[in-house]
């Protein structure tokens, strides 16, 4: 008999929240549109691409978006549309029966700017993503240099990250994402190291911004250990050593922090 009547309150239960649910689709074909919010998950910050740019785009699927049934906007078709910007990382859009349509954004954020020998400019972001240069924002960021050939294609959203595209895992701008994410995940270098520089052997070199020498990474394995051995002589080492003494840091050694002086 309980069973009986536990199934009997599951089936009232579901039916009417058919009936809501019903009730809401039916009350969504009536609303008008009154407009889009534009949530930025970093609002309030500079970037790639702001809230005005963001409405062009709407517009060009939907000019005016106010006014129109809010049944018959495809806030799919405006996610997708949304998200072939190269400048804009994620985008989630969806319906109120207030009549606003929400639209959620991450924009793309540089972690650093390469530059081949081609000349072509473009960067790579914190999630490995390519994406072009903008005249319209201008961050502070790294900078890569030196013997890049690498061009890709901007408006494919390849990605460099190894966990995400194991594929790419041995490509040159693989490891200077790599190299990048490694320096940016530390207050010290990050703020200190300001260039990465990828010479003839295809090994990287690091260009403090201010200071008299070069660090010598060579390959981008062992990242972590090169790194911690860069800090212990940047917090030990340097009261030793006159800087004078040394323009060179040689972090290829393994558990070895070598300096010297190049007569060059």
């Amino acid at each position: 008999m309980k069973k009986i009547i536990v199934i009997t309150l599951w089936i009232v239960l579901f039916a009417g929240t058919m009936v809501i649910f019903g009730f809401a689709v039916a009350e969504q074909k009536k609303v008008t549109c009154t407009g889009a919010t534009i949530i930025l998950q970093d609002d309030g910050k500079p970037g790639f691409i702001n809230e005005t740019d963001i409405r062009k785009i709407i517009s060009t699927l939907y000019n005016p978006l106010e006014g129109r049934c809010l049944d018959s906007i495809n806030t799919q078709k405006i996610a997708e549309k949304l998200i072939k910007n190269p400048y804009i990382n994620y985008a989630r859009v969806i319906k109120a029966l207030s009549g606003q349509i929400k639209v959620e954004l991450k924009r793309s954020k540089a972690l650093v700017r390469v530059i081949n020998q081609q000349g072509t400019s473009f960067y790579l972001g914190h999630q490995g993503e390519a994406f072009p240069t903008s005249q319209q924002f201008i961050p502070k960021t790294l900078v890569a240099t030196g013997h890049i050939t690498d061009a890709p294609d901007l408006s494919a959203k390849f990605i460099y990250d190894p966990m995400s595209n194991p594929l790419q895992a041995n490509s040159l701008l693989s490891k200077i994402y790599l190299l990048a994410s490694k320096i940016n995940q530390h207050n010290l270098f990050k703020e200190s190291i300001g260039q990465i520089y990828v010479n003839g052997q295809k090994e990287f070199e690091l260009v403090p911004s201010s200071g008299n020498h070069v660090i010598l990474v060579g390959s981008g394995e062992n990242l972590e250990h090169k790194f911690e051995n860069l800090l212990a002589f940047y917090q030990a080492g340097m009261n030793k050593i006159k800087p004078e003494d040394y323009n060179i840091i040689d972090l290829r050694y393994k558990d070895l922090v070598y300096c010297k002086k190049s007569n060059q």
